[in-house]
């Protein structure tokens, strides 16, 4: 799908039933549903173990939404496995035939089930697979100008470069030795946990970079190599990466696990900054 699309479709449709939203923060739909909630979107949890997840009552399926609320759902976003997505496309189908509405089925990063997308579609339903909401607003329509942001790195590199903070800004390479002495030395430091295998830490390891750079003086970076230091991954409970975790004063106080938008990195190092 082109991005044109994309755009028209986060921009048109603000009412999105989550299916498989965790009540836990640290998971990927629970980020997600946060992140669209606070731009704008009205969340409609679809989760059979919860009666409440971020501040909005759950449902057990689709088709347990009061019929009122249903007749609103324009999004149906998917966070359950693939080979579990046909039964909700089902009930998606059967509130398109009554009420015109869902519009789009989107399957989240990872979530791919052609059989259900046909179905899908056959009902007059758009279909988005293997794609994140949260990432995709921030792309196309969360983000600065970019030409501005890239003239404001420039910028930004070339007055470090001029102080001689290039080496200073760099994130800090950190090992099993070392790990407890620089949360010591450093006030807030930012430390992603990664592999160079992991496909989604290298997606964010530019970012991290990007930060390190715009907050040098403010915040430290740190980056880990979870294969070659096991015994701090295991301290920190490390059971996904990328997990990118904020220390204040030696103190865990926020964690962020999986690919996330810039902005909602900034968006929790700046809460740790007062």
């Amino acid at each position: 799908m082109e991005n044109s699309e994309l755009k028209r479709i986060l921009e048109t449709f603000k009412v999105v039933a989550v299916v498989g939203l965790s009540r836990q923060p640290n998971k990927d739909s629970n980020i997600v549903a946060k992140y669209l909630k606070e731009q704008g979107y009205r969340i409609i949890p679809v989760n059979p173990s919860a009666n409440e997840i971020l501040g909005e009552k759950a449902y057990a399926d689709l088709l347990s939404i009061p019929e009122e609320l249903q007749k609103t759902v324009e999004v149906v976003c998917v966070f359950r496995p693939s080979d579990k997505v046909m039964p909700i496309v089902e009930q998606a189908v059967q509130m398109r035939e009554r009420f015109g509405k869902p519009h789009v089925v989107w399957m989240q990063r990872g979530i791919i089930n052609h059989e259900a997308a046909k179905k899908a579609e056959a009902a007059g339903i758009k279909v988005i697979m293997d794609r994140c909401m949260m990432v995709e607003h921030e792309k196309l329509i969360g983000e600065k100008d970019e030409e501005l942001e890239r003239i404001k790195q420039k910028k930004l590199r070339e007055m470090l470069k001029g102080l001689g903070m290039k080496k200073i800004s760099a994130p800090i390479h950190l090992d099993d030795s070392s790990f407890d002495e620089t949360l010591k030395k450093h006030r807030v430091i930012l430390v992603d946990f990664w592999a160079p295998w992991c496909g989604p830490c290298n997606i964010m390891s530019p970012i991290i970079e990007e930060l390190a750079a715009e907050y040098a003086g403010k915040v430290s970076f740190g980056k880990l190599n979870v294969d070659e230091n096991p015994l701090t991954a295991k301290k920190f409970g490390i059971m996904g990466i990328p997990t990118l975790i904020i220390f204040r004063n030696g103190e865990e106080v926020s964690r962020i696990v999986g690919v996330v938008p810039k902005n909602y990195i900034k968006r929790e190092i700046e809460k740790h900054l007062t």
